[in-house]
């Protein structure tokens, strides 16, 4: 079994289940600026060879008033207020349970099983989730052969020490650094239909256990790196990397430079 996607897997469950929380309050919203007021009494309908009709009981009154014409918006107004209220019932019950379930376990994770040991236990305990300290070990130990290929453009120098081939390039290294993201240069990836790549940066969320790639593509204005470009995020996509998921993908062109914000906005989303 695949220990270290525990914590990970938990971790998205979370995060799921915030955006979920997030979109039933939203529709909440919505439904609240949307409302049909309920014009009261009862509604019954019938089907009459192809079409359909609507029967109206006021409240307090015994008879039912055929909905003809335009009398038939007090039907609409009727359905569409008891089921918008229908949703808005079940939203409400599933926000309640959603934040219920994240207070009773957002603490509990497995990790709070060797935290509540003794010293003299934890010193012998063969420990199963890792810590983020031997995540991030584990990522950076493996090896590989450093780039290459084309050594003469690597012409820009990171506050690491370690030399890449673009501006666009260097301000990731910088912005991954500066946020504490482990990250490798150019390690080899192997994609089945095109063989061995590297892409420009594999990072690690750490909070999340997921090692992320990233592709940065800097050169789109020219029609063959274009055609290259988009036959590898074919290939991307055929070996299981899939952009916003497991794969981050920047572009630049001659008219159009990549921007810190992008790269921000890109590891906020995808690691932390």
């Amino acid at each position: 079994m695949d220990y270290f996607r525990l914590e990970s897997n938990r971790e998205e469950i979370f995060s799921l289940l915030k955006e979920r929380c997030d979109v039933l309050e939203k529709l909440l919203n919505d439904l609240a600026r949307n409302h049909y007021k309920h014009p009261g009494g009862a509604l019954k309908t019938c089907r009459r060879k192809k079409a359909f009709q609507y029967y109206w009981q006021e409240e307090g009154s015994e008879r039912w008033q055929y909905l003809s014409g335009k009398r038939k918006t007090i039907a609409e107004r009727i359905v569409n207020a008891e089921y918008y209220e229908q949703i808005q019932a079940q939203a409400e019950q599933e926000i309640k349970e959603i934040k219920r379930f994240l207070l009773r376990n957002r603490l509990a994770g497995m990790e709070n099983c060797f935290d509540s040991l003794s010293d003299a236990r934890k010193a012998i305990v063969k420990r199963i989730i890792p810590t983020e300290e031997n995540v991030i070990k584990d990522f950076l130990s493996e090896q590989y052969l450093p780039p290459r290929h084309h050594e003469e453009n690597m012409q820009y120098k990171t506050s690491q020490g370690e030399m890449v081939r673009s501006k666009a390039e260097w301000m990731i290294a910088e912005r991954l650094h500066n946020c504490g993201i482990p990250y490798q240069y150019e390690f080899p990836l192997h994609l089945n239909g095109i063989g061995t790549i590297r892409p420009d940066f594999r990072c690690l969320n750490v909070r999340r256990r997921k090692v992320i790639f990233w592709e940065h593509l800097g050169m789109m204005g020219d029609y063959e790196y274009a055609n290259s470009a988009l036959r590898k995020i074919d290939a991307y996509e055929e070996n299981g990397y899939h952009v916003g998921e497991n794969l981050i993908v920047t572009e630049e062109a001659s008219e159009y430079s990549l921007l810190p914000k992008a790269i921000d906005r890109w590891i906020n989303r995808m690691l932390l």
